[in-house]
């Protein structure tokens, strides 16, 4: 996907048929920063398919195809038509046919004039319930953030080993700032985002210098993890309110001052952990 140029913007909280080639199982792009400034490099890949840990017993094959259909889609928002969905996920035409029936009988999936498939807005109103406490105490404050430091302010939850941006906010007074999609998943080990999660949790064996650092510090800074000259600076949530798994931050262009912005992100982050209690 080809970066965006962005001004100030508001807060946004199976078998295969006879004959055909054998293909890998489809590998959706690595979501990323996308800045306002141009960038070089292409997107990361990675694999997104398995069942996490889940006993093989307890794993629906039929749902993991449809769940698959919808990540691809996620990553064509031109959308893609049953022929080139069957062929990107090695399944069978009929297959894929009785998916996308199911999922648009959901509203999980929409169909346009060009015979196109899309992801569909019943994907919005499932999305709007993750965590909906915690994104609508953290959405102000956020906002609030954003306007102060000038740069892009998010909420950030651990699933898994990852972190995924739960709210946005991006300054609406700054002519430039990076663009910070939200859902963007990345490992929690990457990012100040991640790093600053990770020190909430116990030490391990191996963690990075940058984990333990924040950890005696209070904040998690890094400088183009994710992208070219992005920097980030995060707080955990306070692990009292059961929030150990999440972290705000603020990501510039550029570095910003750490110790000024530190305490403010710290304020915030109690006052956010202590409304999702109240």
């Amino acid at each position: 996907m080809p970066p965006r140029t962005s001004r100030a913007a508001p807060g946004r909280c199976a078998a295969r048929p006879r004959g055909a080639r054998t293909r890998l199982p489809y590998v959706p792009p690595r979501a990323t920063f996308a800045l306002s400034v141009p960038l070089s490099h292409p997107e990361e890949t990675r694999v997104t398919q398995g069942t996490s840990g889940v006993n093989a017993r307890a794993y629906s094959k039929t749902l993991g195809n449809g769940l698959l259909v919808l990540e691809l889609l996620r990553h064509h928002r031109q959308g893609l038509g049953i022929n080139a969905i069957a062929t990107e996920l090695g399944l069978h035409r009929t297959v894929v046919y009785r998916l996308i029936g199911t999922l648009r009988a959901h509203n999980l999936v929409t169909v346009g004039a060009d015979g196109h498939h899309r992801v569909g807005l019943g994907l919005l109103e499932l999305a709007t319930a993750v965590r909906a406490d915690l994104r609508r105490a953290a959405e102000p404050h956020l906002t609030r953030l954003a306007e102060h430091v000038a740069a892009t302010a998010f909420l950030a939850v651990a699933d898994q080993d990852d972190a995924v941006s739960a709210c946005v906010v991006e300054p609406g007074n700054a002519r430039l700032h990076v663009g910070y999609r939200l859902g963007i998943r990345h490992p929690l080990t990457v990012s100040a985002a991640g790093l600053a999660i990770l020190a909430g949790r116990p030490a391990v064996e191996g963690e990075r210098t940058e984990v333990t650092r924040a950890r005696t510090r209070g904040y998690a800074t890094t400088t183009a993890e994710l992208e070219p000259g992005a920097w980030g600076l995060a707080t955990r949530l306070p692990n009292a309110s059961g929030h150990a798994g999440a972290s705000i931050g603020v990501v510039a262009l550029s570095q910003l001052d750490a110790t000024t912005i530190a305490p403010t992100l710290r304020e915030i982050a109690a006052t956010i952990a202590e409304e999702v209690d109240t």
